[in-house]
């Protein structure tokens, strides 16, 4: 019996189907935090018993002194992925931060929502801005480089590379950029909180977000968040420490360290 299917329908939709496959694929790769394609991204640290805070979008004239006060109070380290251009603002904040022993890392010059669009010229002036931005101020440039929003492109990752900086994620994050009640914040941060994990929490709020209330609501939240790893035994420990221990990392975990470092 002679098919009669038309073939031109048929290649069309195979087509078709393909050309959804790839930009799937393709958006996937840039707006995924957790899709290693561009560049390896480090998610996690070694230790069992172990998380890191980390805080990003600042530094913030109000919020950041009240979590510098209670990290300072329960004797935790952080990690703050500061935008460049807040820095520059706020370089006593900064130096404040660096002072206090906790450690400061790249989170773009300006957090623009529309970098993923830029070029490598565009990102090697992100990166390198904020490593002069930060090194003029506190005499150190940073060692990690957290993109924005966790978007990563080819260009991105090229420019972070020349840098040698490695790129930092996270295990669990609570959304704490929406208006959401102190307690609830804690609560959500916290079941999803395990050995191994890297938090993502905010001090500051990023440039283009012109409708954000700001984020005391962090600020409030942070004392039961610390209480709450206590009593899960989670020990907060700094990010560049842990993932430097090369008797419990493997290799994963120190990718790009050793090279920022020197």
């Amino acid at each position: 019996m002679t098919d009669t299917t038309p073939i031109l329908p048929v290649l069309l939709t195979g087509l078709s189907a393909g050309v959804v496959s790839a930009a799937t694929a393709a958006a996937y790769s840039v707006f995924s935090p957790r899709c290693q394609f561009w560049a390896p991204v480090i998610r996690g640290i070694p230790q069992r018993d172990g998380i890191v805070l980390t805080f990003d979008d600042g530094p913030d004239a109000e919020v950041t002194p009240r979590i510098l006060d209670i990290l300072a109070a329960h004797q935790a380290p952080a990690t703050f992925f500061v935008i460049g251009r807040h820095a520059r603002e706020h370089q006593e904040m900064l130096r404040r931060i660096a002072g206090a022993g906790h450690t400061v890392g790249n989170h773009s010059l300006d957090h623009d929502h529309f970098g993923v669009n830029g070029n490598r010229a565009y990102w090697r002036k992100q990166v390198q801005e904020t490593q002069k931005i930060v090194a003029d101020i506190t005499g150190q440039p940073p060692l990690l480089f957290r993109p924005p929003m966790g978007f990563k492109t080819r260009s991105l990752a090229a420019a972070v590379k020349e840098a040698g900086l490695p790129i930092i994620g996270w295990s669990a994050r609570a959304y704490d950029t929406r208006p959401i009640a102190a307690r609830k914040l804690a609560a959500k941060l916290l079941r999803q909180s395990t050995g191994h994990g890297i938090l993502l929490l905010h001090d500051g709020v990023d440039p283009h977000r012109k409708s954000a209330a700001g984020q005391a609501h962090t600020a409030e939240a942070l004392p039961a968040v610390l209480a709450g790893l206590a009593e899960k035994e989670l020990h907060v420990l700094p990010l560049v420490e842990a993932l430097l221990d090369k008797d419990r990392a493997g290799k994963d975990f120190a990718v790009g360290l050793q090279s920022a470092a020197s």
